[in-house]
């Protein structure tokens, strides 16, 4: 697999939604901008501050709005770009008449336009293609798979995953959530079946949880073998959003914890000496940390 993926941050909006002091966001903001990351969503409800005090990164931003074409207005009037348009469909319904005119406001006004399909999971692929159909051609910057109920594992996400890009042309994003603990594994499923963006927080932090960005990152350069670049002090800039809003990895986090490559015992030690990787699944010096040797 050589085709890198496309990383749709979630942490700025988790940030939003705690309301944290603007110099915060401006910090996170300035250190995702040098993780590789595409889009930084924020919600509608905070467009008029976010816009205000994230200027420089407008480029960036993607705002969450309804199926509004006042929102959709404001978006713009604000200066920035890119929309995705929150809709939740109901098969055998027709479409609602305000997300029509969403869409085609969004497109007058030359946004890029994303249909977030809320309850996709929930929804059949030939219900979602229904969908596409009705929608008569609308060029769509991108159609957003949400599990938000969580409802798939890692097989079923391949699965519909792989079914929908065989029979669409759109460009394809995957949004999980974590209350069964599956976001990353269905992030990489998703990967894995061919889609172009997922849906990451840092950590997997919020609310019911993302897949956690540097998890996927690095699953999808080592694992999956993507031409993948990781930036350099990956694991610093990770902590230093942490940080930002008042949280801490945990010293045994996946990828970015202090303490993962501390070895300990006389067979493990000898064995780390000889071929660090029968112990470690990537160097420590590719996320920015330092393999140590405890002595007790």
């Amino acid at each position: 697999m050589s085709v890198s993926v496309q990383y749709m941050d979630q942490t700025l909006r988790e940030g939003l939604r705690r309301k944290l002091p603007a110099a915060a966001l401006v910090l996170m903001a300035q250190e995702l901008s040098e993780l590789p990351v595409s889009v930084m969503d924020i919600p509608f409800a905070q467009l008029q501050e976010t816009s205000k005090n994230l200027s420089a990164y407008q480029q960036s931003l993607r705002v969450q709005i309804k199926a509004s074409p006042e929102e959709a207005a404001a978006v713009c009037r604000c200066g920035l770009s890119k929309v995705a348009i929150t809709y939740e469909h109901r098969a055998g319904e027709s479409l609602p008449i305000g997300l029509q005119d969403a869409i085609h406001k969004a497109l007058q006004l030359k946004l890029k336009v994303s249909l977030n399909l809320k309850n996709a999971s929930a929804l059949s692929v030939e219900e979602i293609i229904d969908l596409l159909i009705k929608l008569e051609g609308a060029p769509l910057d991108s159609l957003l798979y949400s599990d938000s109920g969580s409802l798939l594992d890692p097989f079923t996400t391949y699965a519909a995953i792989s079914d929908l890009k065989n029979r669409i042309s759109i460009l394809l994003e995957f949004h999980g959530c974590n209350q069964y603990g599956l976001a990353t594994a269905n992030a990489l499923s998703a990967i894995q079946a061919g889609v172009e963006r997922v849906g990451t927080a840092v950590a997997g932090i919020g609310i019911p949880g993302q897949a956690a960005f540097e998890e996927v990152l690095v699953s999808a350069k080592y694992l999956l073998h993507q031409d993948t670049e990781l930036v350099d002090q990956l694991a610093a800039r990770c902590t230093a959003i942490l940080s930002a809003m008042d949280e801490a990895a945990a010293v045994d986090k996946a990828v970015i914890g202090d303490n993962i490559f501390a070895h300990e015992s006389g067979l493990h030690v000898f064995g780390i000496q000889k071929n660090p990787q029968i112990y470690e699944p990537f160097p420590p010096e590719a996320v920015g940390l330092d393999r140590y040797l405890i002595v007790g």
